[in-house]
């Protein structure tokens, strides 16, 4: 008895049994659009060698069809997906499907009504067409046609699909159709986004026929140009002086440019001469011959831009219209400057002392600047230089021996941007 302990402790345990099959799907194979064909998932603690599948009429559960022809698609013989071959049955519908699985251990089950197969027509589209890829002012819309076919199950016999409803999808806007006998359809869109894809789509309300929608067509908007130009009276001007800006709307139409009459042009004071660097200054309407003119009065340098839209009648920019924008030269706006203080006297000994204040009045100011001090005979002309201040909002001099009469002035001469500014005239009589 000890001997036969001793053996049994020894001796091998008996090795665990691997799970049965487990079938965990089945369905048409709708990845392929191959609605009679079908996919069965399925898994098991060895190899599956044998699928089984029955077909079956919902309402009787009488079977229509079986099928063993089953080919590993993804995954591994323990868990993986099949796929079978297509079946022919006598009707389209939606039949329910039980699934027989043997694994190498001899495990065998079966789980019925596991899965449907949705035995159906499957529908697309074929021979789409557009009868513009861009549309323009005068044509806005795109007219679509095509025809909705579909493959018969099993046979794959190709049928039209007739008397479907059926709605060609823009971005904004879409077109219906029912299909004709033939399967053919005409729909039109319009386009009202400068790029849009269009897209047919069928949704059937039919178990035995399937939905489908077309690829995707793209459609850009070709808008009608429109040109706008802007010309200045003048090009430089004192602060404070105006500008008056003219010029002209027009558009291209029928091969020609034309003018856009009582249309909105949006007078901009421009940084660079490109919308971008724009800020709004007033609006004028154009004339009969899509004229405009503006007078203003900027306070620094500027182009004088105009730019013009199109709207629909919701308010929103047509994008059927360009944007139009022009813009004039460069006007120079020449700062203002002023002498505060200025005087010239002779003092106890007879010489001359002359003193002064200057500034730049608009809040701006050059980076360098230089004040000359200037005497003259007459104080009229001939005048000279007597000495030049550089970068000093106050200068003077002392101890000028000049006994005759002599006028003093101070004369800051300007530079581009910057207006020419001159003190008042003192004259000092002589000794």
């Amino acid at each position: 008895m000890g001997a036969g302990i001793m053996a049994s402790a020894v001796a091998p345990a008996a090795a665990q049994a691997a799970d049965p099959p487990v079938v965990t799907g089945a369905h048409s194979d709708y990845d392929n659009n191959a609605y009679d064909t079908l996919v069965v998932s399925a898994r098991s603690g060895s190899d599956i060698t044998a699928i089984t599948a029955h077909v079956l009429d919902p309402s009787t559960r009488a079977e229509v069809a079986s099928t063993g022809a089953f080919t590993l698609r993804s995954g591994t013989a323990t868990d993986g997906v099949w796929a079978g071959v297509p079946l022919v049955l006598d009707a389209v519908g939606e039949y329910v499907v039980d699934v027989e699985v043997t694994d190498a251990d001899g495990h065998h089950v079966r789980t019925d009504g596991i899965g449907s197969l949705n035995y159906a027509v499957a529908s697309y589209f074929d021979g789409v067409t557009l009868d513009r890829t861009a549309t323009t002012y005068e044509h806005r819309s795109v007219t679509v046609r095509g025809k909705l076919l579909g493959r018969y199950p099993g046979t794959h016999e190709i049928i039209p699909v007739g008397g479907v409803y059926l709605v060609v999808y823009g971005l904004a806007n879409y077109g219906e159709a029912t299909t004709e006998a033939d399967g053919s359809f005409t729909a039109e869109v319009t386009i009202a986004y400068e790029s849009e894809f269009l897209q047919a789509i069928f949704n059937s309300s039919s178990v035995g026929l399937i939905s489908s929608t077309s690829d995707t067509y793209p459609v850009t908007i070709k808008p009608r140009p429109v040109r706008v130009t802007v010309a200045v009276d003048r090009t430089r001007i004192d602060y404070g002086q105006t500008v008056t800006a003219a010029g002209r709307i027009t558009w291209r139409a029928g091969g020609r440019w034309v003018p856009m009459p009582n249309v909105t042009a949006f007078v901009l004071r421009c940084t660079q001469p490109d919308v971008d660097h724009c800020d709004y200054i007033a609006s004028v309407v154009t004339g009969g011959d899509g004229r405009f003119t503006y007078t203003y009065a900027p306070s620094a340098g500027t182009y004088i831009g105009v730019s013009h839209f199109e709207y629909t009648a919701d308010g929103g920019v047509d994008p059927y219209v360009q944007a139009g924008f022009g813009a004039s030269k460069l006007v120079i706006v020449d700062q203002p400057s002023a002498f505060s203080d200025f005087t010239a006297a002779r003092d106890s000994e007879g010489l001359i002392a002359v003193h002064g204040r200057f500034g730049f009045t608009n809040r701006q100011a050059p980076a360098h600047f230089d004040v000359q001090l200037q005497y003259s005979a007459d104080g009229v002309d001939g005048w000279q230089t007597y000495q030049t201040f550089t970068d000093q909002w106050e200068f003077g001099v002392t101890g000028v021996s000049m006994p005759q009469t002599v006028s003093w002035r101070a004369v800051y001469p300007g530079e581009l941007g910057w207006q020419r500014t001159v003190s008042e005239v003192i004259s000092v009589p002589a000794l």
